[in-house]
């Protein structure tokens, strides 16, 4: 905790002077200090909500007090610390949060925090638009089986906001490949009519739970309408 809180004290005059020193230097600036501006702006920003985040669940009692004396609680932090200093975002980052919460409720066994942890690493390696494709497959849910051709698609283009088809099929790839999407309904769409398919797999309802158990904390905490 202490080394995060480090991160978070350069100032933006510091960062402005880095961003300078590296424009003066040119691209080997940036690779012979090591750092980025926009990495060292993700890294304070995601740092301190997740040390907000952490404040707010001990407070709210949904975490233990003593987490960083646990193998959940250092593991789950530093999954964190490595998702934000990679390519965070928020879409990611709340899921991140929800699993931490679960992982570290005072009442979670090891083999649920195992799995937290594992989630954690399958999400830290999608890229941006898979998660976004996620986000709305958690959305969607499931879809009843009617005529209508599309059936699939259709309700994943409303929540998405774009059409490519090719874009999706290919976020959703590697979706498939960990075991989130259920393959048998992205593969066969169709089928009875007035069936209903579910577009995620036990792993991803499993996500989907935790996600919406931190939803309802944030919510009864005020901090999300």
């Amino acid at each position: 905790m202490q080394s995060l809180r480090a991160i978070l004290t350069l100032s933006g005059d510091e960062t402005l002077a880095v961003a300078k020193t590296a424009v003066r230097d040119g691209a080997k600036g940036f690779v012979e200090r090591g750092i980025s501006v926009i990495q060292r702006l993700n890294e304070r920003r995601f740092g301190q909500a997740l040390l907000d985040e952490i404040e707010e669940m001990r407070s709210a009692g949904k975490i233990r007090e003593d987490f960083t004396t646990t193998d959940a609680g250092t593991s789950t932090f530093q999954e964190f610390l490595e998702m934000i200093g990679d390519k965070p975002d928020e879409q990611r980052f709340r899921v991140f949060c929800a699993l931490f919460m679960s992982a570290n409720a005072p009442d979670a066994s090891f083999s649920e925090a195992v799995f937290d942890l594992e989630l954690m690493g399958l999400l830290r390696k999608l890229s941006i638009g898979e998660m976004h494709l996620l986000y709305a497959a958690m959305q969607v849910k499931s879809y009843t089986v009617t005529s209508a051709s599309d059936l699939l698609l259709a309700p994943l283009r409303k929540v998405l906001g774009y059409t490519s088809a090719t874009l999706i099929h290919r976020n959703a790839q590697p979706l498939l490949e960990c075991g989130l999407l259920s393959r048998n309904t992205w593969d066969n769409p169709g089928g009875s009519g007035g069936a209903t398919r579910e577009l995620l797999t036990d792993l991803g309802f499993a996500l989907l739970e935790r996600i919406e158990k931190y939803n309802e904390f944030k919510r009864e905490s005020g901090s999300l309408k």
